[in-house]
């Protein structure tokens, strides 16, 4: 009986290790995918990808169940890239609302700048999604507008105000920042990036300052904020 325990936990360890290494290996080829995207473009193909990493096409999918499972792997990792990036201007931010959503924005504007073709793979796959599906470009979304939610509706019951209207209001600003700065990066006319965040800095105030004075808050956009209880 001991023996075939001992038996056991071998057959055991050598599964664990060969799920350690598949896991491995996946986010390797990850990593290549997001390379061959960002010299190719977001409709990369899979032969590239597999080029990229060092395998053949059949090689790949040892990985990866089909092509969906691959490229549902990369716009997982792009969102956590983002995520990474974005996410951390929303948590406890210090300063005038001017100050705090220059950073927000800017640090928004500047991610895409530098990672347009990864964005743009995100809302590719969406595209060819099943209807009900949602892709990794709109759950995101919800989550950059929900962390929004969250600090304007802290600042507003911080202020003596019901936090009901910063849900449509987070919803707002976030997709008015995300189209504007994806027209701006198919089309940036006279706009460099640092006018480009101030334009926005100032129209998401102007969208805010509204909002808060519906709810009876009037604040100087360059008076810093009281400091969020935890």
């Amino acid at each position: 009986m001991a023996e075939g325990g001992r038996r056991g936990v071998g057959v055991d360890g050598r599964a664990a290790r060969w799920v350690g290494h598949r896991e491995k290996r996946r986010a390797e080829i990850v990593t290549a995918a997001l390379s061959a995207i960002v010299q190719h473009g977001p409709w990369v193909s899979t032969e590239r990808i597999a080029d990229r990493a060092g395998v053949s096409r059949p090689q790949l999918y040892r990985h990866f169940a089909d092509a969906d499972d691959l490229h549902d792997a990369i716009a997982r990792r792009v969102a956590e890239l983002f995520a990474a990036e974005v996410v951390p201007a929303l948590t406890r931010p210090s300063g005038s609302p001017r100050q705090i959503i220059g950073r927000v924005v800017g640090t928004f504007v500047s991610w895409m700048v530098d990672n347009a073709s990864l964005y743009d793979y995100m809302v590719v796959r969406a595209a060819g999604l099943a209807p009900g599906r949602r892709g990794q470009a709109a759950d995101l979304r919800v989550q950059v507008a929900d962390r929004l939610r969250e600090l304007l509706g802290g600042y507003m019951r911080l202020l003596g105000a019901h936090p009901a209207p910063a849900d449509l209001a987070a919803f707002g600003v976030a997709g008015m920042v995300e189209s504007a700065t994806v027209r701006w990066l198919a089309v940036p006319g006279a706009l460099d990036e640092a006018r480009l965040v101030r334009r926005l800095t100032s129209a998401v105030w102007a969208l805010l300052d509204d909002v808060l004075r519906e709810a009876g808050i009037e604040l100087d956009p360059d008076v810093p904020l009281p400091e969020l209880p935890e």
